[in-house]
């Protein structure tokens, strides 16, 4: 390497303020040098990508690193430079070659060291290798393996950022192809948070097969939209809550929040729980006598 490609840039734009709000922001084709204002133009752009990806008009690919790659630049293609680029590669940006970034965390979450990256996509991606078991999943086996994907693949953290968004619109794809309906709009940003966390301190944990089986089932996927609207009627905005359905058997203690003829929403101290309508009492609290 030359000493002209000698890795030498940031991925930040230097610091001139004191705000949170302009401290370290990520460099950006938009110029922009705020966190609130980067943040808007950012969904509205990779909103407008991922819905490209839906219509069929993504990058095609084999469901491996590389079309998860290409899943990534297509979705921020309009923000960064570096999508697409996995944080051990160093990426061009404004002009300079970024360094390849090993560790990376959020909160007490640490994620896999940059120089493994490589190796631990080849190794979250194995459950989907295999296109005729894909082909003849049923809905439950095809939670089964992609959550684990999930699960996994948010482990690995490849990105700088917008993981979790290549990941779903990936899965989502994967689900296309092998007839299967992920739909991650019923999912809430504080539900797929606490899978992350729960599945990266323990990979054994189900829950992020849980999160693919409510984005998957149809009728789970109306007892959210059910507790969704029971959450909008109270004033508040569903997206801002942990909300998901009961497992088979789980016994599920707190207060009514609202019901119809096929589904209730209970609040408990973990969040919002959609249940079968059949599985509570005849009569309920707020039934007229």
């Amino acid at each position: 390497m030359s000493s002209d490609d000698t890795p030498k840039g940031s991925y930040f734009y230097p610091n001139t303020s004191d705000d949170p709000d302009r401290t370290d922001v990520l460099r950006n084709k938009f110029g922009i040098r705020s966190h609130s204002e980067l943040r808007t133009e950012e969904y509205r752009a990779a909103a407008f990508r991922m819905a490209e990806i839906a219509e069929g008009d993504g990058p095609q690919g084999r469901f491996d690193k590389e079309h998860l790659k290409a899943v990534h630049g297509h979705i921020f293609q309009d923000v960064y430079e570096w999508a697409g680029h996995t944080r051990n590669q160093s990426p061009i940006v404004d002009g300079e070659r970024m360094e390849p970034i090993g560790g990376l965390s959020k909160g007490d979450t640490s994620f896999l060291p940059g120089s493994r990256i490589d190796m631990g996509l080849d190794e979250a991606l194995k459950p989907i290798r295999d296109p005729e078991v894909l082909r003849a999943s049923t809905p439950e086996q095809f939670a089964e393996r992609a959550g684990q994907v999930m699960a996994d693949l948010n482990y690995v953290h490849p990105f700088r950022e917008g993981n979790g968004r290549a990941q779903e619109a990936f899965i989502a794809e994967l689900g296309r192809e092998y007839g299967h309906d992920v739909d991650f709009a019923v999912i809430t940003r504080p539900r797929m948070i606490e899978a992350s966390i729960e599945t990266t301190n323990d990979p054994s944990s189900p829950t992020m097969k849980h999160v693919i089986e409510d984005a998957i089932d149809p009728n789970r996927r109306e007892a959210l939209r059910a507790a969704f609207s029971d959450l909008e009627q109270r004033g508040e905005n569903p997206y801002e809550h942990n909300v998901r359905t009961a497992r088979p058997g789980e016994e599920i203690t707190g207060q009514l929040l609202g019901h119809d003829d096929r589904a209730a929403s209970v609040v408990t101290d973990d969040g919002i729980v959609a249940v079968d309508r059949a599985d509570l009492p005849e009569r309920l609290p707020d039934d007229e006598a």
